[in-house]
């Protein structure tokens, strides 16, 4: 039995050497059959390499992940949606890492231990996902989305509408997490697939909240809530409450100011309410100057004064105080009359009223008393009508017969131009340039009685009504002195005088040139209330109309020319007119 255990046995230790000797031949083949190759049971991510070159294992990975490489990550916000590739967000798969570790698995030991591995499958191996990452490059992404999503805190802020003052409330922002979004990319593109990435954000709150703004508001409330009172020779100026609301404006987000540029309309009234004009020393001339009446200084509102003044009161509980107001000089005093360079006589003008009636004289006086001893600046604007002041009763002016029209009528002031065409006679005599200068729109007699020419006249007019124009006499004081006129009457004959510093022009006139005369209109019949029936009176005479042309020429101290030309008056034609009494 023994033997047949060895014999058994025998047999056994052949069999074995004979398969031992088939395998050792197969394992002798085995490596050569896996030179250059991924040995088995290898794979990248789960991506079985095994049996392939490296560029094998390259192709397999390039189509396994081109999806991802493209489309790696989609990030999403709400309904807001953002997808990028690999390289976009600043990853590259390390593929050569990953093959170069593949090809190693079982290649790192000796022969047997590697022969072992094949035989016995003791090496598989699965190479993670490897990539590399640029944060910078991801953060900047994430930060053009950031743009999309985050939402400005807003502060509380005070509103003026229509002069009421509210608080509009602070509302919270959003800012997105980046690091959150960098920390869940990053972990999702190491799995190696599409991914969605939902962002999140954080709150950002505001800097002012709207109950910081409480006192704020009430400040502003304040500075309007009361009318504000300035007081002047016992007059109050008041800016009242609603005015001042609708100046309030806002001047940053925490506070309102009054804007007084606002108030213009209300300062501006107050300032032409207390304002006077100041006046000029009066001078008349008797061999030189002398003073007829002192100056007047003027006054009024000091503006920059009066403003802070009034955003001080809108502080205050104090809401009143004195009007600010400054002097306003007179420019030529009774202290300073002989540096005005007043010196001499420069020119005559003069007319007869003879034959006028008692109310057309005493409106001659009365123009003559009002125009005389008044001055202009050197560059001033001399007029007549401002000169001469408003023609009223109150100025000592009565009825008497004016030009309307056609028509000889009866107004306050009538006679008045006997007094403008003397001062127009010395204006023009003294080579003086008008800017405003009216003929009469007929040729009066009145003004050739004395012997001057026709054409030789000045008319003025200050309207009743709106649709009338007013008619000055202007010109600009050409002199380097003050220019005085002074306007006296002798008997029924006016004279005006001018004095200043001579200039050295000399004027002269030409013969008038006169048209042929214009025909006489048909007789004119008017009805008058105020006649008694039946009755009829010629008021008006018939006369012919002629264009009168009165040479001028003025000339300078070295012989110049400054003005050669003509005064041009085209006289109408008058008709015949009666006045009759109403019929039965």
């Amino acid at each position: 039995m023994s033997r047949i255990l060895n014999r058994t046995l025998s047999r056994r230790t052949m069999l074995t050497g004979s398969a031992a000797g088939v395998l050792v031949a197969s394992l002798a083949s085995m490596p050569a059959a896996c030179r250059g190759k991924i040995y088995p049971g290898t794979t990248i991510n789960g991506i079985d390499v095994s049996g392939g070159t490296g560029d094998v294992a390259r192709t397999q990975l390039l189509d396994a992940f081109s999806d991802f490489e493209r489309h790696a990550i989609t990030f999403r916000f709400g309904s807001q949606t953002w997808s990028y590739g690999l390289a976009d967000l600043g990853f590259a798969i390390e593929y050569d890492v990953m093959i170069d570790r593949a090809l190693d698995n079982g290649r790192a030991d000796g022969l047997i231990t590697r022969y072992e591995s094949l035989l016995m499958g003791t090496d598989a191996l699965d190479v993670p996902f490897m990539l590399t990452g640029n944060d910078e490059q991801l953060t900047a992404v994430l930060g053009d989305i950031a743009s999309s999503i985050d939402t400005a805190p807003r502060n509380a802020f005070l509103r003026v509408e229509e002069g009421v003052v509210t608080i509009v409330d602070d509302e919270m922002g959003t800012q997105l997490d980046i690091e959150s979004a960098v920390a869940a990319t990053s972990i999702a593109v190491q799995q190696g697939r599409q991914s969605l990435v939902d962002l999140t954000v954080n709150d950002v709150s505001p800097d002012l909240s709207a109950a910081e703004l409480a006192n704020a508001k009430d400040s502003a409330v304040r500075l309007a809530s009361e009318p504000i009172v300035f007081t002047f020779e016992g007059l109050d100026y008041p800016i009242d409450a609603p005015t001042l609301q609708q100046a309030l404006r806002v001047v940053s987000e925490q506070e309102v100011r009054i804007d007084v540029s606002q108030l213009a309309p209300r300062l501006d009234a107050i300032a032409a309410a207390i304002y006077r004009a100041p006046y000029n020393v009066m001078l008349g001339w008797d061999s030189g100057l002398y003073v007829v009446s002192d100056h007047i200084d003027g006054v009024e509102v000091d503006r920059a004064s009066l403003e802070q003044s009034l955003l001080a009161l809108a502080e205050s509980s104090d809401r009143s105080a004195e009007l600010p107001v400054t002097p306003v000089k007179a420019e030529a005093r009774s202290d300073n009359f002989e540096e005005l360079g007043i010196d001499d006589y420069l020119s005559t003008g003069s007319s007869s009223f003879a034959g006028s009636s008692v109310s057309r004289a005493e409106n001659v006086r009365a123009a003559a008393r009002n125009i005389s001893f008044h001055l202009v600046e050197p560059g001033g604007t001399f007029s007549f009508n401002d000169l001469l002041g408003a023609i009223s009763v109150e100025n000592g002016f009565v009825e008497g017969t004016v030009i309307d029209g056609d028509f000889a009528a009866t107004d306050i002031g009538g006679g008045v131009c006997q007094v403008s065409t003397t001062v127009f006679r010395a204006a023009a005599r003294a080579g003086f340039q008008f800017e405003e200068w009216h003929p009469h729109t007929w040729r009066l007699a009145f003004y050739e009685a004395d012997g001057s020419p026709p054409g030789f006249d000045g008319a003025i007019y200050q309207p009743n009504f709106e649709w009338e124009y007013a008619m000055d006499l202007r010109f600009t004081n050409p002199l380097d002195s003050w220019l005085l006129l002074q306007v006296l009457i002798d008997g029924e004959t006016v004279a005006a005088h001018f004095y200043g510093r001579p200039n050295g022009w000399n004027v002269t006139f030409g013969e008038p040139q006169l048209s042929e005369p214009s025909p006489v209109p048909e007789p004119v019949e008017r009805v008058n209330e105020r006649r008694a029936p039946g009755e009829r009176v010629q008021v008006q005479y018939a006369q012919t109309g002629v264009t009168v042309q009165l040479p001028r020429t003025v000339t300078a101290a070295d012989g110049s020319i400054i003005s050669d030309g003509f005064f041009v008056s085209e006289y109408q034609a008058i008709p015949d007119v009666w006045e009759v009494g109403p019929s039965n």
